[in-house]
């Protein structure tokens, strides 16, 4: 008897298997995911949802909880990935404990977040209003991590006591201190 019982187990498996060909094609219908999967359409969708133009934008960056830079720009827009923001008539304030901000205005910008990299671009000015110094250069960069000013090109600094023009310019914006790497020619 116990032979029977057990001979009734291996059926019930076998004639399932024997059976599929009548379950199988609405079985695979029934477990089918609904609304379909469109891997191309689900990614155009994720880098669109990235990307952003705004207008009137205003940036604050602030370093270890004290506002360092507020950037104002017409328009701001996401560059070529949503790490990188590129703005178009940029107007900027250097903050400084204890001291008046810098203003720095640029006809294009761009800021990468990854590595706290500020791009100024095309007629870059930069005025310390206290000194009463102005500053213009084609192209500037700013590393907050060394808290550097950098311009590659050629930099013409105007001051009522003096004037300087000079090749590559760094500025370090912790201390005041200017290196220019190039022929510098000032006039007193």
């Amino acid at each position: 008897m116990i032979g029977s019982y057990r001979n009734l187990l291996w059926m019930i498996p076998v004639g399932i298997v024997a059976a599929s060909p009548l379950w199988k094609d609405s079985m695979a219908e029934f477990l089918k995911p609904r609304g379909g999967y469109d891997e191309v359409a689900q990614r155009a969708y994720q880098e669109q949802s990235q990307d952003f133009v705004m207008d009137d934008v205003v940036i604050s960056l602030t370093t270890e909880g004290v506002q360092t830079w507020t950037i104002k720009a017409e328009q701001a827009q996401t560059g070529a990935t949503d790490r990188e923001i590129h703005m178009i008539s940029v107007d900027a304030l250097y903050h400084k404990k204890g001291e008046s901000p810098m203003i720095i205005t640029s006809k294009n910008g761009r800021y990468h977040m990854d590595d706290q990299h500020l791009t100024l671009i095309d007629d870059v000015v930069i005025v310390k209003p206290l000194q009463h110094e102005e500053m213009y250069s084609d192209l500037l960069h700013y590393y907050d991590t060394t808290k550097m000013l950098v311009s590659p090109g050629d930099v013409e600094i105007k001051a009522p006591k003096f004037n300087l023009k000079g090749g590559q310019m760094d500025y370090n914006v912790s201390t005041g201190r200017y290196d220019f790497n190039n022929r510098v020619k000032v006039v007193l």
